[in-house]
């Protein structure tokens, strides 16, 4: 499934490569074409996640990259944080402790889905990393162009093997026209999003950048709460008093970790 999302990614590469110029420089190309591997990396340990958690918690658990982001930041960037900062850090941890503890058959436990995320918040920030770095070699057009033409290079990379491409034949047939077209609107709306966050990359430091992102969880939380209300045929979770009030409880943890960052 991952292969078919970022194939759809195919046609924005060549509109970018058709409306503005694109610089090459080596050996920073090549490295922006490797860098372009990292998301295809990390959003395998994001849809594993997705198999085993609620879409609210998932996205809460994003705001482990801007910690990852802040602490590379200052050993590879020299963005040096003072104790504020720090402290919001330590408070998006613990935010993002709460948001995962789940009781479940009269146990309580940590959602299976931190084993995921953890792994998938690091590499994400390594590739903040690496993308503000090669900021100081090409505008932003360029460096999108070269990021998604490295993922597209990694799909095909897989389609050479036998099991990804058997799997890849299956999804196809499957999805249909209509899972198609909302696969390529909603690919859409994420390579949007990247070139955006690429812009304000160019514009600040990383850390800060990172942080901004920390709006997704409240966006998620009321989109789902939404959804499981008025469409519970697309989208349905649990709504009972205590976990709302968990979420929301978090997600206001996770908002003044992220001021105090900022």
């Amino acid at each position: 499934m991952i292969s078919t999302i970022i194939l759809m990614d195919m046609p924005f590469a060549i509109a970018t490569l058709m409306i503005v110029p694109i610089n090459f420089h080596f050996p920073n190309t090549i490295i922006a074409i490797i860098v372009g591997l990292f998301p295809l990396l990390a959003f395998w340990f994001y849809s594993k996640a997705l198999l085993v958690e609620e879409v609210s918690r998932i996205i809460t658990l994003f705001q482990l990259i801007p910690v990852f982001v802040a602490l590379l930041s200052a050993v590879f960037l020299s963005e040096i944080l003072g104790p504020q900062k720090y402290l919001g850090i330590i408070i998006i941890v613990v935010s993002s402790m709460l948001i995962s503890y789940k009781k479940t058959k009269g146990k309580t436990s940590f959602s299976s889905a931190f084993k995921y995320m953890i792994p998938f918040g690091l590499i994400i920030a390594v590739y903040t990393i690496l993308e503000k770095i090669l900021l100081s070699y090409f505008e932003f057009w360029s460096l999108f162009f070269w990021s998604v033409t490295g993922a597209l290079l990694g799909v095909i990379l897989l389609l050479a093997f036998k099991k990804p491409r058997k799997q890849f034949t299956k999804t196809i047939p499957t999805i249909g026209k209509k899972g198609l077209l909302l696969t390529f609107i909603s690919e859409g709306i994420y390579v949007t999003g990247a070139l955006f966050s690429l812009i304000a990359l160019s514009s600040t430091d990383a850390s800060i950048a990172s942080a901004l992102f920390g709006l997704q969880p409240f966006y998620i939380f009321f989109y789902t709460l939404f959804l499981s209300v008025f469409l519970p045929k697309f989208l349905t979770e649990d709504l009972n008093k205590q976990t709302i009030i968990l979420k929301i409880s978090a997600i206001t943890l996770m908002f003044t970790g992220t001021y105090l960052i900022v």
